[in-house]
This record gives structure tokens, C-alpha cells and sequence, in this order.
């Protein structure tokens, strides 16, 4: 059986070519993780910045016949986390919806949605940013609220992104995903009495592992999650990063592809807080089969 695997990482507008054995065309794409929110600076009590929410993942197969000779393509690049906080008693920076992953089919676009963005650090518990769905960019698993667990997606969608609180250490784990990727995992903060908080884990996605949270007077940056690999599954979320009186943790970057970047920690005025995590890359694998079976 004579087979064509085009994997793509990057680019934008560019042209994929069909071969002329193809009977069958296996489309696979997956759109860009939702970024971190950065973490509050002030004295007052603070929040770290909540989780991003985890890319779609789209996989369908089609007759040859659909597509043109020529097709474009557009892979969802890497966005960056809400930046650091540099002045005193400011709310932490809103992260970046993740980018969508585009393939034409004889004229008609496809998308695989990037995730949703994760919330700069506040005064009050905040969510974490919504999975990506077949249909948008906020509509797979739920971000936590008030500190809870990054809501699970279903099979294709993203996870959602971890919520964050201002109460202890309920800051919400990134939620998990089967085919899209993992929520980041929301970032520790701190109370009126400046006690300080850590963080929460990043979402698992399959098999892979969220990345690790950070940990208070400890390692306070949120893990990297890990990334994915061919046709298994899209990468795993970021963890959050903890708060902490002298280095405020940055949130762990998404695993490629479609991972969501972690929350950055809250800090005291004085401090910089912690920056949101990246939100990974999207991806596409076009398979080509020329016939039924072997």
C-alpha cells in the first residue's frame, strides 16, 4: 500500500500539492493553545493568573476526489503569556486566544479553533480560559471557576484552564484532554496577610503528563507539559506558577501541539509578578493512502 505522510509545523498560506496515487486523504489538524494570564502585583489580597484553554483537534477522513490539485494551509503559531507585572497594585495581563489551524478542501476552509485565553491576576478568584471546539474558540472543556479544576474535554476539544482563588491553595488544575490539548494550570496567589500560595498542575492530554506546578519558597515556575507526537495526541497544558515573596513563578509553557500555557504567580508590591505561560504551536498531518487495505 503506498502511502504519503506531509507533516506540517509552521507556516501561513502556503501550498500543499495532492499526489496522484491518492484514493484517500486523512486530515489532521490541530489549532494553537491558549496562553496564561499573567499574575497581580500589589498588597491587597492577589490572585496568579489563570490557565489557558487547550486547542481542537480535527481528524477526518476523505475520497480523494474532494480535493483540488492544490490546497492551502495555515498552521496556528505560538502565542505568548500575559507579560510579567512591573508596577505596583496592577491587575495581572490577560493571555492570548490560541491560534486557529486552517486547511482548504476544493475551496471550502476547515479550522481547527485555537484555545481560549487564561485571566490576568485580579483581587478576586477568576476562570481560567475555555478548551477549544469544533466550532470556536471557547466552546470545549469549561475554564475552572473560583479556583476550580479546568473542565475535561470531550474527544476533540481542548481542556479548559485552570481557575484561580485568593483563599489558600484552590487554585484549579488544568483540565485533561483525549485529542486536543491540555489546560494550563492556574497559578498560586496570595492573601491580605501576605501569605503566599502554590500553584496548580497543567492538564494531561492521553497519555502525557501536565506540566508540574509551582511551589511556594520552592521550584515556583510552572513545568513545560510535555509535548505530543505523530497521529497519538496533541500536548499536554503547562502548570501554573507559584506566589512567592521574591520570585513570583512564570507559568509553564503548552505542549506542541496545542498545549496551554500555565498562570503566572501573583506578587507583593515591590515584586514583579509571574508572566503567563506560551501556548504551544498547532500542527498538520495530511496522510494520503492509495488504496482500501494492504
Amino acid at each position: 500500500m503506498t502511502c504519503q505522510v506531509d507533516n506540517y509545523t509552521s507556516g501561513s498560506g502556503l501550498t500543499w500539492t495532492k499526489p496522484a496515487f491518492a484514493k484517500y486523504i486523512r486530515v489532521i489538524l490541530v489549532g494553537g493553545g491558549g496562553s496564561g494570564g499573567s499574575g497581580r502585583r500589589g498588597s491587597a489580597a492577589s490572585t496568579g493568573g489563570s490557565g489557558g484553554g487547550g486547542g481542537f483537534c480535527f481528524d477526518r477522513t476523505y475520497p480523494a476526489s474532494q480535493f483540488a490539485a492544490t490546497e492551502t494551509y495555515t498552521v496556528g503559531a505560538q502565542v505568548n503569556g500575559g507579560a510579567a507585572i512591573t508596577t505596583d497594585n496592577t491587575l495581572g495581563a490577560v493571555g492570548t486566544t490560541g491560534s486557529n489551524t486552517t486547511f482548504t478542501i476544493n475551496g471550502v476552509t476547515v479550522t481547527a479553533f485555537g484555545g481560549g485565553s487564561g485571566n490576568g491576576g485580579n483581587t478576586t478568584a477568576s476562570n481560567g480560559g475555555n478548551g477549544a471546539s469544533q466550532f470556536t474558540n471557547g466552546g470545549g472543556g469549561g475554564g475552572g471557576t473560583s479556583g476550580g479544576v479546568g473542565g475535561a474535554s470531550a474527544f476533540f476539544t481542548g481542556g479548559g484552564g485552570g481557575g484561580v482563588s485568593v483563599t489558600g491553595n484552590a487554585n484549579g488544575a488544568g483540565g485533561p484532554a483525549y485529542a486536543g490539548g491540555g489546560g494550563g494550570g492556574g497559578a498560586g496567589g496570595h492573601d491580605a496577610t501576605i501569605t503566599y500560595f502554590s500553584a496548580s498542575a497543567g492538564g494531561t492530554a492521553k497519555f502525557l503528563t501536565g506540566g508540574t506546578a509551582g511551589v511556594t519558597a520552592g521550584a515556583t515556575a510552572g513545568g513545560n507539559g510535555a509535548s505530543g507526537s505523530a497521529f497519538m495526541t496533541s500536548g499536554a497544558g503547562g502548570g501554573g506558577g507559584a506566589a512567592d515573596a521574591t520570585t513570583p513563578g512564570k507559568g509553564g509553557d503548552g505542549g506542541a501541539p496545542g498545549g496551554a500555557g500555565g498562570g503566572g504567580g501573583a506578587s507583593n508590591n515591590g515584586v514583579n509578578s509571574g508572566a503567563g505561560g506560551a501556548g504551544a504551536r498547532g500542527e498538520i498531518w495530511i496522510i494520503s493512502i492509495a488504496e482500501d487495505g494492504p
